[in-house]
């Protein structure tokens, strides 16, 4: 992990900037961080806990305690010169001891980075990832027949980027995004490309501004239009445009700056190519806290969206209610470093849905204990 803490401090010392790993008066540590071209890291972690809503449903939850385990790698190249890489693996898999429709969980997500500066103000990288997706969704058309989907999903995606530090208080940043997403039943078999522009003002240490703005396009190989009313249209193919927007604004402070808080404001219009059935528009609103004392690490987060949809509506009659929801969700993780190896943490999250179609309503909480085992060579 302290390789990412160190890489803006190393880019300081690339080429050009002056600055060389012998540089007398850097701390130890760091002097002898910068002395290495090649960082590697990893975590294991093992815990256990209890999710009290398995499918995210709105009627006949499921509960079940679980056992979780976690690894994380990390291979990095420091950069200093003009090029750097990294490359990481993470990987995790629930059990679930009581879980009816569903035993388990698993994810696992494989990343590699190329960054070069041909110039000291521009950064160029290419990121390449891979994942995999195994979890169960309830997606219930009404109260009566309960419908639950085992969702098994692999993708790649690639998403070339480029910075420019244009002044030393701004930096604008574009990235284009190809990705290819499969699924076992092929129902949401699909291409995916979106591009991205971010601006961030940063002119004290205490503050960052950052404003981002992207479109997003997602092509579906089998998947049909739907009409108005929500009926399958035979001899189409859907296809999903989504556009959006985000401010957010970061503080930090406290003594070695221990602390730091963000506020985030969302917003984003989703279409479809046909009728409009999946059409919505969406406000959001999210706040993230990060607190770091002597040996301690404690996280926390929340976020509130309002969902709009154009079309769908609930009810019948000649004038039915257009459909809506709020999306609430919040989390917390404490950790307690024991050694430089071992630690300990807590952690819990909370969703709701809340729609006033009562199918489309649930929540969900989940706590957990842990250990952590950490490598750093």
């Amino acid at each position: 992990m302290c390789a990412w803490v160190a890489a803006p401090l190393l880019m300081g010392a690339s080429a050009g900037s002056g600055v060389t790993p012998t540089t007398p008066g850097l701390p130890p540590a760091l002097a002898a961080l910068l002395a290495k071209k090649w960082s590697t890291s990893a975590t294991l972690d093992a815990s256990y806990g209890y999710r009290d809503n398995l499918v995210l449903s709105a009627t006949d939850e499921e509960r079940s305690a679980f056992a979780r385990g976690t690894v994380d790698v990390l291979l990095m190249r420091m950069p200093l010169d003009r090029f750097d890489f990294s490359t990481s693996l993470q990987a995790e898999r629930t059990h679930f001891f009581s879980g009816r429709t569903v035993d388990h969980e698993a994810s696992a997500w494989f990343r590699t980075e190329l960054g070069v500066r041909p110039i000291e103000a521009l950064r160029l990288t290419m990121p390449i990832t891979a994942y995999y997706n195994d979890r169960v969704l309830d997606v219930s058309d009404s109260e009566a027949d309960r419908v639950v989907a085992k969702l098994k999903e692999t993708g790649a995606m690639i998403a070339p980027t480029v910075r420019w530090a244009f002044h030393p208080d701004w930096w604008l940043e574009g990235q284009a995004r190809g990705e290819k997403r499969y699924e076992d039943d092929r129902a949401y078999n699909s291409r995916v490309g979106e591009g991205t522009l971010r601006l961030n003002w940063s002119h004290w240490d205490w503050l960052k501004l950052e404003v981002s703005a992207a479109e997003r396009w997602r092509d579906f190989v089998d998947r049909r239009q739907f009409s108005a009313a929500g009926r399958e249209l035979a001899g189409t193919t859907l296809k999903f445009s989504e556009e959006s927007e985000e401010f957010r604004a970061e503080f930090s402070g406290g003594a070695e700056s221990n602390w730091k808080t963000s506020t985030r404001f969302m917003l984003r219009r989703y279409r479809d190519n046909g009728s409009g059935y999946f059409s919505y528009h969406e406000r959001g609103v999210g706040q993230d806290f990060e607190w770091k004392p002597a040996r301690w690490t404690v996280r926390a987060g929340a976020t509130a969206y309002r969902v709009n949809y154009d079309v769908q509506t609930v009810g019948l009659g000649l004038n039915p209610t257009p459909r809506l929801r709020d999306e609430f969700a919040a989390d917390v993780r404490v950790d307690r470093e024991l050694s430089t190896q071992w630690s300990v943490f807590a952690a819990y999250k909370w969703e709701r849905w809340r729609s006033n179609d009562r199918i489309a309503s649930y929540v969900m909480n989940e706590g957990l204990l842990g250990l952590r085992r950490s490598w750093e060579k």
